[in-house]
């Protein structure tokens, strides 16, 4: 083989690897909010605006801006959307008066800023798999099940 050939190969192995590595999205809240563990069908009705609480805990949720990683995971892996499908769904509803999207925010230090602010809030973050991500003070990881 030469060395461009190698070099090629080199590179598929490496670009293959590198998509082998797989993250996951991770739900954050106040650490003083009560819910501890949401099922994947609470998240999507709470981020399609058809719940608005969770054992009589209130939850508001937040999405990352249009366009980010950590929306594109979002939506595809636990919304089981794409973007395209997601805004166009919550323009039917704002039209049709069944409610307004999510409230946006930058960036992880723009979300964690939130939600210390707002106790009833919940946003999410994407991290690789099997690493914990660094919160700041006063927030927490909500399971997934």
């Amino acid at each position: 083989m030469n060395k461009l050939g190698l070099m090629c190969a080199l590179l598929f192995i490496l670009g293959a690897s590198s998509s082998v590595a797989s993250a996951e999205v991770v739900l954050v809240a106040a650490s003083n909010n009560p819910i501890d563990e949401l099922d994947t069908r609470q998240v999507q009705s709470l981020y399609k605006g058809r719940l608005t609480s969770v054992n009589g805990q209130q939850l508001t949720p937040l999405n990352a801006a249009p366009g980010s990683l950590e929306r594109n995971e979002f939506l595809t892996s636990m919304m089981e959307l794409d973007e395209l499908d997601y805004t166009g769904y919550w323009h039917v509803r704002r039209y049709s008066g069944q409610g307004t999207p999510p409230k946006e925010f930058d960036s992880p230090a723009e979300l964690f800023t939130i939600l210390k602010k707002q106790p009833d809030g919940i946003g999410y973050l994407w991290i690789p798999s099997g690493t914990k991500p660094k919160l700041p003070e006063g927030l927490k990881i909500i399971k997934i099940k």
